[in-house]
């Protein structure tokens, strides 16, 4: 299954899949990995070892709302968890003379570029198909393309299959004498 998001919404899903949870290869575990990472992906590197925590904080408070877009979590607080990165970026809007008003970032860090995103995926709509798997030791980021907008898992392959064999297990143990 295709799990890449549409347009620049593809670059906050790699972004979120930065780091294999629970413990795994952190793409931005420092300073040098994040500003590879970052210019991989045409991002402004980050400046210091605070803004490397703080880009760190971001990309796990956007896996929350992704979290959230696949019916778990707290999206309020998720949400209310966006506003000191909010409050430390310029977003600006601008005129694009073919497709009218955009939010663009002023200071072109990673965290605005990434805002900026996030905002105009909210306008067309594709941003609640951008999900973090609903199990809780994966939470790998994926687009849900399906029609009926259902997927619940990264892969039905694995975390799919795992969380139902949990189920049927735990639904036999309740069976048993």
């Amino acid at each position: 299954m295709n799990d890449a998001a549409p347009g620049g919404l593809e670059l906050v899903r790699r972004f979120v899949n930065t780091v294999v949870l629970p413990e795994g290869p952190d793409e931005l575990g420092t300073l040098e990995k994040a500003n590879a990472w970052c210019l991989s992906h045409g991002l402004t590197p980050v400046q210091n070892q605070a803004h490397l925590e703080q880009l760190r904080d971001f990309r796990e408070t956007l896996r929350d709302l992704l979290f959230a877009n696949n019916g778990e979590g707290d999206a309020p607080d998720a949400w209310e968890r966006m506003r000191p990165f909010l409050a430390s970026t310029r977003l600006n809007l601008a005129v694009n003379p073919t497709s009218g008003l955009e939010l663009k970032p002023e200071d072109k860090g990673p965290i605005a570029s990434l805002l900026a995103v996030l905002y105009e995926a909210q306008l067309l709509g594709t941003w609640r198909r951008l999900r973090a798997c609903r199990k809780l030791s994966c939470r790998f980021a994926y687009f849900d393309s399906t029609k009926n907008s259902s997927r619940a898992w990264c892969s039905m392959a694995t975390c799919g299959n795992q969380a139902k064999a949990h189920r049927r297990r735990q639904r036999e143990r309740n069976l048993s004498p």
